[in-house]
């Protein structure tokens, strides 16, 4: 399959009044057509930062890439301007983003805002694009859409403006779509329709999606891999099946942990991560996880981990995988299995 996104090495940082703040350090990934690809995590792990600065919305200053590279089909990210990427953004990439209401012009018809991102990247005649704005909205199982595309985005409900989103990200048939947390804002049984939305739209289409959030349980379902991300890095990477069945970072371990099960009884409890992510203003030396690891061993708070194979195309940041780590016995832990 054609590679849609690499990204490597990626490092961006804030500058603020109280110092640099250090929100993604290191982030290596790709992305191949018709993938999908869960980046996962608490928040401040700087999942949103990442899938933003591949289309360059954060305002830089404060921002600003301090290394890596970001390279979507020959287009060369970082390097890119603004009036580059404002052809790249909407035709190439497009994003979802949490609250719909907050991207949506409240001043103008929802269907008139597709048109006008139709007509702005694929320069169709009014009429055309207009169609075009009726099937998009027609795809994402908006009812009625001729009579829906008159109506404004108060109008619509929190579910129905989230699909008006999507079919305006999809409508210049980008190459890559960024699903940041859709369903945060949404009840549950309409996360679960937009979900199968997304589903939907990765079996029709060869679109490659980024699909953030820091619940585990919702990409099970629909993601071929799956990044872990923790204090600004990818702590592990694997298919679904790698990460939740043979998971080898303590951090994607406590994750699961803490998620609740169909088939807990009722002496079980959730289990919490102790403490609190680090201050990335102050990054801590060594891995980012140490301090709330019940594994740490003393290299853990020295030097950061470096990435281990634990299978094809799984890897993980942990020192536990280290050929010369000592055994569970010898650090002196209780034997979990």
């Amino acid at each position: 399959m054609n590679k849609v996104l690499d990204v490597q090495n990626l490092h961006v940082s804030f500058d603020t009044y109280a110092g640099e703040v250090k929100a993604v350090r290191g982030v290596t990934f790709s992305l191949s057509e018709g993938e999908v690809l869960a980046i996962v995590g608490e928040s401040g792990c700087g999942k949103s930062v990442t899938a933003q600065t591949i289309m360059k919305l954060n305002p830089m200053p404060p921002a600003r890439i301090k290394e890596g590279s970001v390279q979507l089909g020959e287009h060369d990210i970082v390097a890119a301007n603004e009036k580059e990427m404002q052809k790249i953004r909407g035709k190439e990439v497009s994003m979802i983003f949490q609250d719909p209401m907050t991207c949506l012009n409240p001043t103008k018809p929802v269907g008139k805002q597709i048109v006008e991102a139709i007509q702005h990247h694929r320069h169709l005649s009014k009429a055309e694009a207009k169609a075009e704005a009726i099937k998009y909205l027609s795809l994402v199982n908006i009812p009625n859409p001729e009579e829906r595309a008159k109506q404004y985005p108060h109008e619509f409900s929190g579910g129905m403006r989230q699909r008006a989103m999507i079919a305006m990200a999809l409508s210049c048939n980008p190459k890559l779509l960024i699903a940041d947390e859709p369903t945060t804002a949404l009840d549950v049984t309409i996360q679960a329709q937009i979900m199968d939305l997304l589903a939907e739209i990765k079996e029709k289409t060869s679109t490659a999606i980024i699909l953030i959030t820091h619940d585990l349980g919702v990409v099970a379902s629909m993601a071929d891999r799956v990044a872990v991300m923790y204090a600004g890095k990818v702590v592990e990477t694997g298919t679904c099946e790698d990460i939740f069945y043979r998971n080898a970072h303590p951090y994607t371990q406590a994750l699961l942990k803490s998620l609740p099960s169909v088939d807990m009884n009722k002496t079980q409890r959730l289990v919490s991560i102790p403490g609190t992510p680090p201050d990335l203003l102050n990054p801590p030396k060594g891995c980012g996880f140490g301090a709330r690891c019940t594994h740490c061993m003393k290299i853990c708070h020295e030097e950061q981990p470096p990435v281990f194979k634990v299978g094809e195309g799984h890897e993980a940041a942990c020192w536990l995988l280290h050929p010369d780590c000592p055994s569970v016995a010898e650090r002196g832990e209780p034997d979990e299995q």
